[in-house]
């Protein structure tokens, strides 16, 4: 990869330029290919995806897929995506260096231009946006290398710049709930998010994510879904045998990765589009017995803000005044995990029930 990082520093006219070629060789690509294109809604906000390949889509659609619209109406953004290896010309080099690209993989100084650069080390992949024409590029080095982990909650920064908009972030945070609505799970990655989510998940409670999840913080704040899958490590596979019996499970390749559970196939019914947020959970792995409390919208929003800021560096901090304004609307708890899933759901109902309208 770094021979491919040939270029001293950016030059103001750089990104344009580079985004254009982009664009051609994704052109050049879908001639080749073909393209296969879905729309996908996510609450009143549409996306277009055009994949060059049916092999691409294949291997980025499944987490995905509940999310088909054929019904029409306006689209807000649209993806184009394709594979490196497939372009017939060949892909530009990057003009940057590693010393250039900063945490969540954007590219410094991309961020003050119309184009916007994420390039993520870890797998190769490319995502440039045009801030102006709400049009996103996805390269990606090879489908059939595409890792584990992005097959299992995809695209997550090139979404973020197709749903932003007033008030509407892409957050690190889970979420759950039902028909009084959903509680908003805040932490850093190993608070115990995903063991509060999957066990309200078991007991019967509506699932919209475990990790991330797409904010509305609007008059009524609402968290909406990304993906309809759930990642289980090994302590997950033990506490959640049924989970665990319809789990995927990586490669030998990538045996430091977590397992994946298919939650609207394995749980029919339970994945909901999206809920209002009627209250912030604090999770904190204690275990022993569980224990609820309110604490301060503070407290809440120093679980919330600092994570989601340093995974999704994309928007200049401004997903911290809508966290503000959401944990001063609700009722904010933490919830100390303890051993027993059954409390855990409980303590997700009872936060519900003290939060109810």
């Amino acid at each position: 990869m770094s021979e491919r990082l040939v270029s001293p520093r950016l030059a103001e006219a750089t990104l344009p330029s580079f985004y254009a070629a982009a664009a051609g060789e994704y052109d050049l690509t879908a001639e080749r290919t073909g393209v296969v294109e879905v729309d996908l809604r996510f609450a009143d906000r549409m996306v277009r995806l055009r994949f060059a390949g049916a092999e691409l889509a294949d291997a980025l659609l499944g987490a995905l897929a509940p999310r088909h619209d054929d019904g029409g109406g306006h689209v807000h953004a649209t993806l184009a995506v394709w594979d490196e290896h497939a372009c017939p010309a060949g892909s530009r080099p990057f003009p940057w260096r590693l010393a250039d690209i900063g945490p969540g993989g954007l590219v410094r100084g991309s961020d003050v231009d119309q184009v916007v650069a994420i390039h993520e080390t870890a797998s190769g992949a490319l995502t440039l946006v045009n801030r102006a024409g709400r049009s996103v590029l996805h390269r990606v080095p090879h489908s059939a290398a595409v890792p584990w982990w992005e097959r299992a909650a995809p695209l997550r920064p090139a979404l973020f710049w197709a749903l932003r908009g007033e008030g509407r972030h892409l957050v690190h945070a889970g979420a759950v709930g039902d028909d009084r609505g959903g509680v908003l799970l805040a932490g850093a990655s190993g608070s115990g998010k995903t063991t509060v989510a999957l066990a309200a998940l078991v007991h019967g409670l509506g699932y919209v994510a475990d990790d991330y999840v797409l904010l509305h913080a609007v008059s009524e704040p609402a968290a909406i879904s990304l993906y309809r899958t759930a990642k289980l490590d090994d302590g997950h596979l033990a506490r959640f045998t049924t989970l665990a019996a319809a789990a995927s499970f990586p490669p030998p390749s990538a045996v430091e990765e977590k397992a994946v559970v298919d939650v609207a196939a394995s749980m029919p019914g339970s994945l909901r589009a999206s809920l209002p947020v009627r209250a912030v959970m604090v999770p904190r792995i204690r275990g022993g017995r569980a224990r609820l409390r309110r604490v301060s919208p503070a407290e809440a929003l120093l679980a919330l803000a600092p994570s989601t800021v340093l995974q999704l560096p994309f928007d200049d901090g401004a997903a911290l005044a809508s966290l503000a304004a959401v944990v001063r609307r609700v009722p904010c708890f933490a919830l100390d995990v303890g051993d027993d899933v059954a409390e855990l759901a409980s303590a997700v109902e009872q936060a519900l029930e003290q939060a109810a309208p």
